[in-house]
């Protein structure tokens, strides 16, 4: 079904989905206008804000900023301009209307004093259509310490997992309020995956987001963001936890869909284009048959259009064109609302949507800048580093660079080698190291799963894959991170699997606090919708994560040694230099069974030389919301820079639950 009456059936969808929603007011009613501001990354003397506008009636190209900071901080003053987000052609089905437009754009303040709040104060100049009310906005910001100095001390802020639409009567917002006035103000956020579900719930994804991805994307964020109604209902959303100093983020695939990059049959919603993916699906497995291990895979002769060859497909990272404007919105709308693109970096450049998509207007629209005969470059940041002297906090993207397949040696990877290197180098250097990924690290691979619970690995594989599903890659990564570590002290932080618990590995010495999910996704995708129900009967059957607590206080998360090695080790003398199988990680404290909605945080004092003492927390969402922490559980350790080995990271101190 094609041309007018296909234009006419997918707009009666949009309107389903937005009269599911709860707007049936009309499209001037279908997004709400208002004014968003939000601390991103800080450094020791500058704060980077992102400004986002929705403006009905409008038919400005541009809108015209004044930043103010005042306080502590320092007083500085800048200027901005920021530009329209494209999604035009998106019109003719959503009915919005041509003047109904978003403005966003980044700026950085410098010149400010170091380790130290303030206020920052937005104005936008007058344009037609923009409310008197919406022209000003605000939100608290902080730069960094250049270091913590003893008798210091530094609190972050740890989540994953946001679902807008599960989280109507804003105990996030609660939650948040209740933790940050009385237990622990954060002095930066990490956000570690799935801030937002643009892929769900199911009845919206298939209608609304049917034939318009980045207006629905749009709505999503601007939702998740606390700046949309639900009919007469405001949801606050994260606005909250946005508002309140600087803020990290890493994309998963909920960013995407379920299981980015792999192919999703509702992310291109015909029967056709389901056929032409199944169709690509096949292709690309042919062709790794036919692979031989270690062989040369082509790199594309010009990086700018998506590759045809299935070898490429499974081997190379994803190219951000290959799903048309499916996946490219997706990376628009995080490099706007998450994290700055590495464009919007070098060249203070922020998207424009699909103004961006026409190569007559921008030649050098990424990928199409990167050099030839290359694999393309990636869109948006892999490493971020939060320099604090004896403490380095690196921030890594596992999900947006992954290959399709995960069997060869060479190519299959979950990042590129030279981010993964750049994370490494920055683990040599650290005395103290936290490392945030969008997925826990201690997961033995998959070959050991498969040894431990056959049937339950192969469900939990074919549903979602990890990081630990690449072998070659997962090894080399441990195997480094041991090395460069060389017995120092380290914390890894992670999300995503909807349970949250504090791990220990004694030996190497690390702690891992993971914090998910804050909101829990109802109904997610489609596919998941359908397959949820024997999914969770595999699970059971095969002794998984639906009969039992796999994070319970005692649990192993998994062994040093299956960690650094590619094959499945039995037991120390299969191990080699891998390490001795028998140093186990193991969970020491956790939120339970049933995905409880919580919040997390760590707090790193310095009370003397050479001594750090790490503070480790879980909250449930619920006690929160409610005013008490009665749902908390507490991990204390002492870190220490003078020594390495399992004495550098002191017995841990696990506080009973209240």
């Amino acid at each position: 079904m094609t041309g007018p009456t296909a234009q006419r059936f997918q707009h009666a969808l949009f309107r389903l989905g937005q009269w599911l929603l709860g707007h049936r007011g009309g499209p001037e009613g279908d997004i709400e206008p208002g004014l968003s501001v939000v601390e991103k990354d800080a450094g020791v003397r500058q704060v980077r804000l992102w400004i986002g506008t929705l403006v009905h009636d409008c038919d400005a190209e541009t809108v015209d900023a004044t930043v103010t900071v005042t306080g502590p901080a320092g007083d500085a003053r800048v200027t901005t301009t920021l530009l329209r987000f494209g999604f035009d052609s998106e019109r003719a089905v959503s009915g919005w209307k041509p003047d109904t437009r978003f403005f966003h754009g980044h700026v950085v303040v410098d010149h400010l004093e170091p380790d130290a709040w303030g206020e920052a104060t937005v104005e936008l100049a007058p344009v037609p259509g923009l409310r008197e009310e919406h022209r000003r906005g605000s939100c608290r910001v902080r730069t960094l310490p250049p270091r913590i100095d003893v008798g210091g001390s530094l609190t972050a802020l740890v989540g994953s997992c946001y679902d807008a639409d599960t989280d109507t009567t804003n105990a996030l917002d609660a939650a948040f309020r209740h933790l940050r006035d009385h237990v622990a103000a954060p002095d930066l956020t990490l956000l570690t995956g799935d801030q937002v579900y643009a892929d769900a719930p199911a009845k919206f994804y298939g209608t609304m987001a049917r034939s318009t991805p980045r207006t629905y994307g749009l709505l999503e964020y601007w939702t998740s963001w606390g700046m949309q109604r639900y009919g007469e209902h405001r949801h606050l959303g994260m606005r909250e936890l946005m508002g309140h100093g600087p803020h990290w983020f890493l994309p998963d695939d909920h960013e995407f869909w379920n299981g980015w990059p792999h192919a999703s049959v509702t992310a291109r919603h015909s029967y056709a284009n389901i056929g032409r993916a199944g169709r690509g699906e096949l292709r690309r497995r042919l062709a790794a048959l036919r692979h031989r291990a270690g062989t040369e895979i082509p790199y594309p002769a010009d990086p700018g259009p998506p590759p045809s060859d299935p070898l490429v497909q499974n081997y190379h990272p994803p190219h951000p064109d290959e799903w048309d404007a499916w996946g490219r919105s997706a990376f628009d709308l995080f490099g706007s609302f998450q994290t700055p693109s590495v464009r919007d970096r070098d060249t203070g450049r922020i998207t424009r949507g699909e103004l961006d998509d026409d190569p007559a207007a921008d030649p050098l629209r990424p990928p199409r800048h990167g050099p030839r005969g290359e694999v393309h470059r990636p869109l948006n940041q892999l490493v971020q580093r939060i320099d604090l002297d004896e403490v380095q906090i690196a921030l890594l993207d596992t999900r947006t660079r992954r290959t399709r397949r995960t069997d060869d040696h060479r190519y299959s990877a979950f990042v590129d080698d030279e981010q993964l290197d750049r994370v490494l180098a920055i683990a040599a250097e650290a005395p103290i190291l936290v490392l945030v990924s969008p997925q826990p690290l201690l997961v033995p691979p998959y070959r050991t799963r498969l040894r431990d619970r056959p049937l339950g690995a192969r469900v939990e594989r074919a549903l979602d894959l990890q990081i630990a599903d690449y072998p070659d890659q997962y090894a080399r990564f441990w195997d480094g991170l041991v090395a460069a570590r060389d017995g120092r002290p380290t914390v890894t932080v992670g999300g995503d699997i909807h349970s949250s618990y504090i791990g220990h590995s004694p030996e190497l010495p690390l702690l891992e606090v993971v914090s998910s999910p804050m909101s829990l996704v109802a109904g997610s995708t489609l596919t998941e919708t359908l397959f949820a129900a024997p999914a969770r009967l595999l699970r059971a059957l095969s002794g998984g994560s639906a009969i039992r607590d796999p994070y319970a206080p005692g649990a192993p998360l998994a062994r040093i040694g299956d960690l650094r090695s590619r094959a499945a080790v039995g037991d120390a003398d299969d191990v080699g230099d891998a390490g001795d199988a028998g140093d186990v990680a193991v969970s020491l404290a956790g939120l339970g069974r049933g995905s409880p909605e919580g919040l997390g945080h760590f707090t790193l004092t310095h009370p003397e030389e050479h001594r750090f003492v790490l503070t480790a927390a879980l909250h449930l969402r619920a006690s929160l919301a409610a005013g008490h922490t009665g749902g908390t559980r507490e991990v204390t350790v002492e870190l220490r820079t003078d020594r390495r080995g399992p004495d550098a990271m002191g017995p841990p101190e696990v506080t009973p639950q209240a």
